[in-house]
């Protein structure tokens, strides 16, 4: 199993240093007010160029390629494969990042005469949604199903998880949906995989599925 493990860190901290090192670089090109705008205003073609909304569309893809492929290890290390809704999660969460990285931002104004661009930035409001709330589902699901035999990295797992989900309640209700509170959720999720990807390669512990 020694290649899984390998596999989940190298996996692990590929994803937790692309997506901040990536968001870091591009703020440092542009000008962009993150207390009043979300990071997808960096995929607006009209206000950022196409340059921007093509490294948009790769990042997101790569990303849920590399989430998947994240989760798909620790259910082979963990032998979870049997764990419906865990699997159902994560492809869920898989299709909803994917689908997200081909409908970049927009601001053009809702109208029915203008009915293309409205349905674009719908649809990327929408799964901008979804994607906010399937991760951190995905996480719990992934939790709740280790946490009986492995309840060290089980409930700790949580609580780093549930300290993100507060802030980002606080930061939402003073400041709303915000650069500043995707960038905090972003790392709060990386310090997430940096635990599990860790305690996952020190430990001997795996478990069966019964």
């Amino acid at each position: 199993m020694n290649w899984i493990k390998f596999g989940i860190l190298s996996i692990g901290y590929i994803t937790v240093g692309l997506l901040p090192n990536a968001v870091e670089k591009s703020l440092q090109h542009v000008t962009i007010d993150i207390k009043e705008q979300t990071l997808s205003f960096l995929s607006n073609e009209s206000l950022y160029g196409k340059a921007f909304e093509r490294g948009y569309t790769v990042l997101l893809f790569t990303m849920a390629i590399l989430l998947y492929t994240f989760f798909w290890l620790l259910t082979k290390y963990y032998n979870l494969g049997k764990h419906d809704r865990l699997m159902r999660t994560i492809t869920y969460t898989f299709v909803s990042l994917a689908l997200l990285a081909f409908v970049p931002h927009n601001i053009e104004p809702y109208s029915w005469y203008n009915l293309a661009p409205s349905l674009q930035r719908m649809l990327h409001n929408l799964l901008a949604v979804v994607v906010f709330l399937s991760v951190p589902a995905l996480i719990i699901t992934f939790q709740v199903s280790i946490v009986k035999k492995l309840p060290f990295i089980g409930i700790t797992g949580l609580c780093i998880l549930g300290l993100v989900i507060l802030i980002m309640a606080y930061l939402l209700i003073t400041n709303g949906l915000n650069g500043v509170a995707e960038i905090f959720f972003i790392d709060g999720i990386s310090v997430w995989i940096i635990f599990v990807s860790v305690m996952t390669v020190l430990g001997r512990q795996r478990f069966q599925h019964q």
